[in-house]
C-alpha cells in the first residue's frame, strides 16, 4: 500500500529568464539537504537552499557549505572533459585525449582479455560511495560486473562495519543499521543523552540533527559528550565534555556497566524478559559456565573486576568521572547513548558498539520513548524506496576493505583469493580513502589495467590507464532518501543542465560497455522509468514528486527502533537466534571467528591493543572535515577555507617538541609521513593528535605526502569483524621549521 505523501517545493520563485531546479548532493554526505540550482542559459549561476524557519514538526532541509559549494565543483577548471589514455608512468598524471569509441573499445578489450586469461576473480570492483543515489551509484558497476561473470570485491563498509556487525549480533539480521536507532524527533523525550564519539555538527548525521539536539537541550535534556576532541557539537550542545583516549571506549562503557550493576541500578525485570546473556540464567545452551556479561564485569573469569579504577588506567578518564557518569546514566531514565562511527573504526571496534548496546539494554532503555539502542542512525530506513538491483556476484572472492593494500601487493601468495590484474574504479576515490595509501600506490605495479571513471583526476584516477569523464548529479535525474535513515522524506534530484563537455552518465557508459562485451539486459528501462519504478511503493503521485522536488512521508508508528519487540514480545521477537537482545551472541559463541580475521568474544570485552611506543607515542584519530565529503571537494580552494586542514595537538605535547601554533609539522608513522600545519589547542586530549580525513594523497619525490592526507600514515589492518582501524594509529610529530612562529589564528 502506497503511503500518502505531501509534496513541497522548497525553493524561491524564479527571476526573469531563470529556472530554479531542486536537487540534493549526490554524495555520501551525512545529510540529505535541499540544493536549488538557479539556471540561466543552461548554466548554474547560483545555488540556494531551504530557507524556511526551523519547525520540529516539519523541519526545513537547509544545505551546508558543501551544498552551496557544488557550483564551484561543477565548474571547476579541473573537471574531466573527455576520455583519456595514460602516456606516462602510473600515478604521474600524464594522459592524452582520445575518443569515446577508442576508450570504450580499449576497456572492453581489456575486460575480455583478463577474463579469458585469468578468470573473473582477477577483476576488482573498486567502486565506492561517491554517488549514493537510487539509480546513479556503484550498484551500476556491480550490476555490470555481475552480468559479466562476476568480480572480486571489498566486502566491508569503510565507515561503520563495526556497527553493522554489532547490530546483527545484538539485535538480529532483519534490521539494517540505518533503521536501528531512533528518529531525531524523539531526542526531546530523553532526560540524558550521551554523545559518544559522535559530532553531527561536523559530520551532519542527518539533516536537522543538530537542530533537534538543540531543541532537546532547550527543553532541559542534559547532554554529555565523550570524545578525544572537543568539537563543534560539544561546544554547541554539551553540558559536559569528557576527554577519552582513542580506541579505549569499550573499557569505559564496560566500567560504567560494572558500576550500574554493583549499585543495583540495572533493570533486572527488563533483562529477564528481553535480554540473553546478562547473567547465567539466560545464557544459551552450550555457553561456558561463568560466561555471562555480569560474571565478566565482576571479574569471575579473569580475576579482574572492571571497576572505574581499572578503566581509568586505560582510557585516561578519572575513575570518579566514570563512576559519576555511570550512576547518572543508570538513574536518568529514559537515557540515550548516541554512538558515532569513529570509536568503531578501531582494532576491536565491534567491542565498543556491543558494549554500548549492552549498557542501553542493562538500563532498560532499548525500545522505549526517550531511550535508544545505542545506534545513532534513525528508525525509518529508506521509506520503501528501492534502488538499482545489482544482482548476485557469481564469484566468491571477497576481501575486507582495510586489507586492500595487502591484497593488491600479495594476492594468492599472501593467502588472498585472487591476483588482481584489472581494477574498475567508479563512484569513489578508493586509493585515497583506504588505509596505507603509500602501500596501495606501490602495490599497483602488479595490476595490468585500471579504469578510472570520475569527475576529476583524483589520487585514484591518476593511476588509471583509461580515464572516463562522468557527469555530476546536476546533469542527470535521480532520487535521494535521508542518509541517516531518519526523517521520512525523499528528494527528487532533477537534472538542471545538459551534460558538460563530453561527460556521460555512469550507467550509460556501462551500457555502452555492456554491448561491446556481449552482456544482454543491462538496461531494461529509461532513466525516468527506473525512478518511477523505485518509488511506486512510497510515492502516490510521481509527477508531483518530480515537479515539486520533496516528498514528505508519514512518520513511522514508533520513533524508536525495537519498540514493537519491547511492547509486544510474544508477537514481535528480535531476529536473533534467541529472539532476544543478545548481550551474549549465540552466533559468536558457536563460531567466534566468523570471517577468519581473528576471534571475537561472545560478550563485549576489553581487548588490550594500545601500542604506543617511544618511536610513535601519540594516538592519532581521523576527524571529519566540514569542507569535504570524504575526499569529495578536496580540490576546491574556496570551500576548503571553511575548514582548513591542520593537525590538532595539546599544548603540553607541543611544548615538549618545540612546536608552535601554525607552523608546519611532519607527522610520521610506521607506514608513511605527511606535512601540514599544526593547531595547538586544549580541545584535544593529552597524548592525542587529530587530522581531518579525505585530503588528497600527494606524495613528493621522497614519498612524503604534502597535503595532510591521513591515509598516508594509517596501517592496512582490519578488525576481526572487517572494520577499518583508522583510529587505532600511533604517530610522532616534529616541527619542519623549528623555532618560534608568529601566527595569528
Amino acid at each position: 500500500m502506497v503511503m500518502q505523501a505531501i509534496y513541497e517545493a522548497p525553493r524561491p520563485a524564479a527571476r526573469s529568464g531563470e529556472t530554479v531546479v531542486t536537487s540534493t548532493c549526490g554524495h555520501n554526505c551525512g545529510g540529505r539537504c535541499v540544493v536549488n540550482a538557479h539556471v540561466v542559459d543552461d548554466t548554474i549561476v547560483r545555488i540556494s537552499t531551504d530557507k524556511r524557519a526551523w519547525n520540529p514538526d516539519l523541519p526545513p532541509l537547509p544545505a551546508c557549505a558543501r551544498g552551496v559549494g557544488q557550483i564551484e565543483r561543477t565548474y571547476h577548471p579541473d573537471r574531466l572533459k573527455y576520455p583519456m589514455r595514460r602516456v606516462g608512468p602510473r600515478g604521474a598524471g600524464q594522459f592524452e585525449r582520445i575518443s569515446w569509441d577508442e576508450a570504450l573499445d580499449e576497456v572492453a578489450a581489456q575486460l575480455l582479455r583478463v577474463r579469458e586469461k585469468y578468470g573473473n576473480a582477477a577483476i576488482l570492483d573498486g567502486s565506492r560511495s561517491g554517488n549514493t543515489a537510487a539509480l546513479h551509484s556503484r550498484a551500476a558497476l556491480a550490476r555490470f560486473l555481475n552480468l559479466f561473470g562476476g568480480s572480486s570485491g571489498l566486502w566491508s563498509n569503510m565507515s561503520c562495519e563495526a556497527e553493522i556487525f554489532s547490530v546483527r549480533q545484538t539485535y538480529g539480521t532483519d534490521v539494517t543499521y540505518k533503521a536501528a536507532g531512533r528518529e531525531p524527533t524523539d531526542y526531546v523525550n530523553s532526560k540524558l543523552i550521551l554523545m559518544w564519539g559522535w559530532s553531527p555538527a561536523d559530520g551532519t548525521f542527518g539533516t536537522g540533527t543538530p537542530q533537534y539536539l538543540k531543541h532537546a537541550k532547550d527543553k532541559g535534556v542534559r547532554i554529555v559528550c565523550i570524545d578525544p576532541r572537543r568539537h563543534r557539537s560539544s561546544r554547541m550542545l554539551a553540558d559536559e565534555h569528557i576527554f577519552i583516549r582513542p580506541s579505549t571506549d569499550a573499557a569505559a562503557l564496560i566500567a560504567m556497566a560494572q558500576v550500574i550493576v554493583s549499585e543495583g541500578l540495572h533493570d533486572q525485570a527488563y533483562l529477564d524478559r528481553y535480554v540473553q546473556g546478562f547473567d547465567e540464567a539466560t545464557l544459551p545452551e552450550g555457553a561456558p559456565q561463568g560466561g555471562s556479561y555480569r560474571a565478566y564485569l565482576m571479574g569471575e573469569p579473569d580475576g579482574i573486576v572492571k571497576t572505574p579504577e581499572w578503566a581509568a588506567e586505560i582510557t585516561g578518564i578519572p575513575a570518579k568521572t566514570i563512576r559519576r557518569l555511570a550512576i547518572e546514566f543508570g538513574t536518568a531514565k529514559p537515557a540515550a547513548i548516541q554512538c558515532g562511527y569513529a570509536p568503531g573504526r578501531t582494532l576491536h571496534g565491534e567491542q565498543f558498539h556491543r558494549a554500548a548496546y549492552a549498557l542501553a539494554a542493562i538500563t532498560g532503555n532499548v525500545g522505549i520513548v526517550g531511550g535508544n539502542s545505542g545506534v545513532s542512525n534513525g528508525a525509518t530506513g529508506r521509506a520503501g524506496i528501492k534502488s538499482l538491483p545489482a544482482g548476485k556476484n557469481p564469484i566468491d572472492s571477497q576481501v575486507a576493505t582495510p586489507l586492500l593494500a595487502d591484497f593488491l601487493e600479495k594476492g594468492t601468495a599472501g593467502g588472498y583469493p585472487a591476483d588482481i590484474k584489472l581494477i574498475y574504479t567508479m563512484c569513489g576515490d578508493i586509493f585515497n580513502q583506504c588505509p596505507n595509501a603509500p602501500k596501495i600506490a606501490k602495490s599497483l605495479e602488479n595490476v595490468e589495467f585500471i579504469v578510472g571513471q570520475d569527475n576529476f583526476l583524483t589520487p585514484t584516477t591518476r593511476h588509471a590507464d583509461i580515464v572516463l569523464p562522468a557527469t555530476t548529479f546536476w546533469e542527470r535525474n535521480d532520487i535521494q532518501t535521508p542518509w541517516a535513515g531518519a526523517g521520512h522524506y525523499a528528494i527528487f534530484m532533477r537534472q538542471a543542465i545538459q551534460p558538460m563537455y563530453e561527460c556521460r552518465n555512469d550507467i550509460d557508459i556501462l551500457a555502452e560497455l555492456a554491448g561491446r562485451v556481449g552482456i544482454e539486459g543491462f538496461t531494461e528501462k529509461t532513466e525516468m522509468d527506473w525512478l518511477r519504478d523505485f518509488t511506486k511503493d512510497a510515492v502516490d503521485d510521481f509527477d508531483s514528486f518530480v515537479e515539486e522536488g520533496v516528498a514528505r512521508f508519514p512518520a513511522p508508528e514508533d520513533a524508536v527502533a525495537f519498540a514493537k519487540q519491547i511492547r509486544d514480545p510474544e508477537h514481535h521477537k528480535f531476529a536473533t537466534p534467541s529472539g532476544r537482545i543478545e548481550i551474549y551472541s549465540t552466533g559468536l559463541g558457536e563460531n567466534p571467528d566468523p570471517f577468519g580475521l581473528g576471534p571475537i568474544s561472545a560478550i563485549p570485552t576489553w581487548v588490550p591493543h594500545i601500542d604506543t611506543s617511544a618511536e610513535y607515542p601519540l594516538s592519532l584519530l581521523s576527524a571529519k572535515s566540514r569542507a569535504r565529503t570524504h575526499s569529495i571537494h578536496g580540490n576546491q580552494e574556496k570551500l576548503n577555507r571553511v575548514d582548513p586542514d591542520d593537525i590538532w595537538m595539546h599544548p603540553v605535547d607541543a611544548d615538549a617538541r618545540g612546536i608552535r601554533d601554525g607552523q608546519p609539522v611532519k607527522v610520521m608513522s610506521g607506514y608513511g609521513a605527511s606535512i601540514l600545519p599544526v593547531r595547538v589547542t586544549e580541545d584535544i586530549a593529552l597524548g592525542c593528535v587529530s587530522m581531518k580525513e579525505g585530503r588528497w594523497y600527494t606524495p613528493d619525490a621522497d614519498g612524503v605526502d604534502r597535503e595532510g592526507a591521513t591515509n598516508s600514515i594509517t596501517g592496512d589492518i582490519t578488525a576481526a569483524c572487517g572494520a577499518t582501524t583508522y583510529n587505532t594509529a600511533f604517530v610522532e610529530v616534529r616541527p619542519v621549521n623549528p623555532g618560534p612562529v608568529s601566527q595569528e589564528r
